[in-house]
């Protein structure tokens, strides 16, 4: 008895919707795969990101990027060319790395919003996070790649390393005006919390109503920071000018409900044309 002819159709369908996905990242991803294949890599036991620090100098304003500037400057895509033919593998401790990848993940940043400029929200960029590849050391990774292969074990074991990475909200930790070194990792890490927490749309005790709020940011690591502290609110608390009475139980601890996702663009006029 032959099946009916729906069913005969749908193995079809599947293969049709795999062989557009394939192609579809064929299309996108093409140049990096070739790339990663013909390049030839060094193997550096330090390596320090000169150019990227120099482009971060000319486009990071205070706790904001100027975006139109970084879209004009030959830097950006002169600093991930470089990071094409750098491999980490050889780095001679862990701080090499990590900050290797820090910095990695932050200059990639750049380039998909860059790549998209003018956009309002880092929202613009859709699944071109996951999707999209890049080249590093001769191999491919999507900017998503990084923090979920290379840099979430960090952020376990010393939690303030995430507010030294920043995707381009404003909700976010703010891009510093300097590559990430071994050296000042901590510091830099201390420094960037410090920051964050500083800033009043991120933390805020209303002493009225006897409730401390602190940005929806903090859930997103908010095992790693249990892990390590009494809470994220009293991480925040510790690292605040301004005294918050976060050990008293009566204080009600909550998160912001909204999380701000519009570009850290220092031109606030910047629109999705994309």
């Amino acid at each position: 008895m032959n099946p009916p002819s729906g069913k005969k159709t749908i193995p079809l369908i599947v293969l049709a919707i795999g062989v557009l996905f394939v192609t579809f990242h064929i299309l996108v991803n093409g140049a990096a795969w070739i790339k990663s294949s013909f390049t030839p890599i060094a193997h550096p036991s330090t390596y320090r990101f000169a150019t990227y620090d120099k482009l971060l100098h000319e486009v990071v304003k205070g706790d904001s990027v100027d975006y139109k500037a970084l879209k004009k400057s030959p830097l950006l895509d002169k600093a991930v060319d470089e990071l094409a033919v750098v491999s980490p593998d050889k780095l001679e401790n862990d701080k090499e790395k990590l900050c290797f990848w820090i910095n990695s993940y932050n200059l990639l940043i750049l380039k998909s919003i860059s790549d998209r400029y003018p956009i309002n929200s880092i929202r613009r960029l859709g699944n071109s996070i996951s999707f999209r590849k890049f080249t590093i050391g001769g191999d491919t990774y999507s900017v998503r790649d990084i923090p979920d292969l290379k840099l979430n074990s960090y952020f376990k074991r010393n939690p303030l390393l995430t507010f030294l990475v920043c995707g381009g909200a404003k909700g976010e930790p703010a891009l510093l005006d300097h590559a990430i070194e071994p050296a000042t990792v901590i510091t830099d890490a201390e420094k960037a919390l410090d920051q964050f927490v500083n800033n009043p749309m991120n933390t805020r005790y209303d002493e009225v109503a006897n409730v401390f709020y602190i940005s929806s940011y903090f859930q997103r690591y908010d095992d790693y920071f249990v892990a390590y502290f009494e809470s994220p609110h009293m991480l925040a608390a510790t690292h605040m000018k301004k005294p918050v009475p976060v050990a008293n139980a009566t204080v009600l601890k909550t998160f912001a409900r909204q999380f701000d996702w519009s570009l850290n663009d220092v031109d606030r006029q910047a629109t999705n044309t994309h």
